[in-house]
């Protein structure tokens, strides 16, 4: 096999654990390989970068630890909050990237944090509200 060949190959991986292990858009990939000093193309890297790529992709998060274990406490509290308004944490992920361009909840500011609580909060309150009154009848 030809090192262009095995190249592709590589990329084909690395795009295969973008999707399937970490659900990640295309804009939030770039920004994490440019994050971790690969840059933002797959194509301008060379066979052993690839690799070095495939590789951390590979092993991340390999403690195996529950996600809400990598939070602080206010973390903990926004974690709760995500599982009562049925979100994932791919949901959780997309929603980071998009709206503050960050990765992880431990990357936000106190005021990015207070938006996300509030936000999840508001979820949480329209979910009960709606299973309180499926109809959206008034009740007095």
């Amino acid at each position: 096999m030809t090192q262009e060949l095995r190249e592709r190959k590589l990329r084909q991986e690395i795009h295969g654990l973008r999707v399937k292990k970490f659900h990640w858009p295309v804009e939030g990939f770039k920004f994490i390989m440019n994050g971790l000093g690969f840059g933002e193309s797959l194509t301008a890297l060379s066979e052993d970068r690839l690799k070095e790529l495939k590789s951390t992709m590979i092993n991340y998060r390999k403690h195996g630890r529950p996600y809400e274990f990598s939070y602080d406490k206010q973390g903990k509290y926004m974690f709760s909050l995500m599982k009562q308004a049925n979100w994932t944490d791919t949901d959780l992920r997309a929603y980071l990237l998009s709206h503050y361009r960050k990765s992880h909840w431990n990357l936000l500011d106190k005021k990015e944090r207070r938006a996300v609580i509030a936000m999840l909060q508001y979820y949480v309150k329209k979910q009960t509200t709606n299973k309180e009154n499926p109809h959206g009848k008034e009740t007095h």
